[in-house]
């Protein structure tokens, strides 16, 4: 009798005992996090796609990823608190060379994606001597395209003529006006072109170095304080990345879905982009984005990549990925 009392108490002690542990996790809250962008394009595609897949929640986290237009907008929000995270590389780094003290822990994408667009006679580089270019003048395309003439040999302050037309439907309109003879557009904006009869003379991505374009970036306060919600951030974005990569369907989902893009623009932008997709950040491609952006902006930078780089979290989730 007694034996079957202890057994009965025993099994009671467990049944509760795994009860509470259950409830628990159930009444576990997510962590709140606040990512910012400029756009919803494909450079976010591995967020997105980490997103569709649930794997921020499998993470704990609960993450809103918020559109703030222009990429000055996100950096100040992460600046000021009212973001955790800023997603574009390129924008923060003019920040960093004043002194706010960010640093990069992942790398989404590492070029950016845009084509070199021209009018149908014009068949190489050398037949844009002469000739104008629409671009935003002062902004990371012009530097684009000033680093693309350079690569080839040519110099881009000698026989070329820049105009400044914001935007990829102006820049379109011009070329169909005969205005301008070729114009950097984002893809799949550069799709469009194609259809209005024009043509992609160059992918910027085949021809210029790794260029650290999208990732995360975190104030070094919030990473000291929450170092947990850190990884756990860059485990989701680096699995998204892999995703965005290695599934084809999971990836043409996303760029039909909240990117809003056709079949056909989703098959050829994910052509152009998928080989691009890569968590891994290193100091050579975060260089070429700081010369960029010192290139556009005209500011010198004042620290080194390594400075502002932090492969803490990123390195240890990349073994964690080796392992499985």
């Amino acid at each position: 009798m007694l034996m079957v009392m202890r057994g009965g108490f025993f099994l009671f002690v467990v049944s509760t005992g795994a009860a509470l542990f259950f409830s628990s996790l159930a009444g576990a809250q997510p962590i709140n996090v606040r990512a910012a962008h400029p756009s919803v394009d494909v450079q976010y595609l591995p967020a997105y796609v980490a997103k569709a897949k649930g794997m921020f929640k499998e993470e704990g986290l609960e993450v809103e990823l918020i559109v703030m237009v222009g990429g000055r907008s996100g950096v100040q929000a992460l600046a000021g608190g009212g973001v955790h995270f800023a997603m574009q590389i390129g924008a923060t780094l003019p920040a960093i060379w004043s002194g706010a003290d960010f640093k990069i822990v992942a790398q989404m994408m590492n070029t950016l994606p845009f084509s070199l667009m021209v009018r149908p006679e014009i068949q190489r580089l050398e037949d844009l001597r002469g000739k104008r270019i629409g671009l935003s003048v002062g902004t990371t395309t012009y530097a684009l395209v000033h680093e693309l003439l350079k690569v080839n040999g040519f110099d881009p302050e000698k026989g070329f003529e820049y105009v400044n037309i914001a935007g990829a439907a102006p820049r379109i309109a011009a070329l169909e006006k005969g205005l301008i003879a070729a114009a950097p557009m984002a893809l799949p904006a550069d799709l469009k072109a194609i259809q209005a009869g024009f043509k992609r003379l160059v992918f910027f991505g085949d021809v210029l170095p790794e260029i650290s374009a999208t990732g995360l970036v975190a104030s070094s306060s919030y990473i000291k304080e929450n170092p947990r919600t850190v990884e756990k951030m860059v485990r989701a974005i680096v699995r998204g990345t892999f995703a965005a990569r290695d599934e084809p369907a999971t990836a043409f989902a996303v760029m039909q879905g909240p990117m809003k893009m056709s079949a056909e623009e989703a098959r050829e932008t994910y052509r152009l982009v998928r080989r691009s997709l890569t968590p891994v950040l290193t100091e050579t491609g975060t260089r070429n984005m700081a010369g960029l952006v010192s290139a556009s902006s005209k500011i010198t930078p004042t620290k080194e990549p390594r400075d502002y780089m932090d492969g803490t979290f990123l390195n240890r989730v990349l073994a964690e990925q080796q392992k499985k």
